[in-house]
């Protein structure tokens, strides 16, 4: 197998590009395109002969994959009020040590000022909702969001050091 640390260097590499209409109905496509540019940094190539070779395990793909939704989830959701008419440009800038993701819309711009504060860690008294951006803060090195139009979100996770 192909080691993929061999793929990336440590300059970044091209950007990898998708534009996909903006509604939750493409998520899983663009989430397939995140989850495979992350196994570039973590190196966590999925065996073919594997019948589950496209879920995620390594905790640093799964990092990337759950901030990632969250964000699109936002998008399509808040600044496209559920109804499309818009797109959603994704750029993914790979290398040896992080994942750099740029989210572009032109739907309506985001407040993160007004975004609630994390509840008490009362696991039962949680809400159903209103919870992506602390995930998204959570899972990420850095998080920036740039309002518009268009809309920036700015995501950066760094991969650990290989031995």
């Amino acid at each position: 197998m192909q080691d993929f640390r061999l793929v990336c260097s440590n300059q970044m590499a091209a950007p990898i590009r998708l534009t996909v209409p903006g509604t939750l109905h493409y998520r899983a496509l663009a989430v397939r395109v995140v989850a495979e540019a992350a196994r570039l940094v973590s190196s966590s190539a999925a065996d073919p002969k594997d019948p589950l070779a496209h879920d995620v395990h390594d905790p640093f793909d799964t990092a990337v994959v759950s901030a990632f939704s969250e964000i699109f989830n936002n998008v399509a959701i808040h600044a496209y009020h559920r109804k499309g008419g818009g797109t959603i440009e994704i750029a993914i800038t790979p290398n040896e040590r992080e994942l750099v993701i740029e989210v572009k819309d032109h739907g309506s711009p985001f407040d993160l000022e007004e975004v609630a504060p994390l509840p008490d860690p009362d696991a039962e008294h949680l809400p159903e909702g209103g919870m992506g951006i602390h995930i998204a803060k959570t899972m990420l090195d850095e998080m920036s969001y740039e309002p518009g139009p268009p809309n920036l979100w700015r995501l950066r996770k760094r991969a650990e050091k290989r031995s």
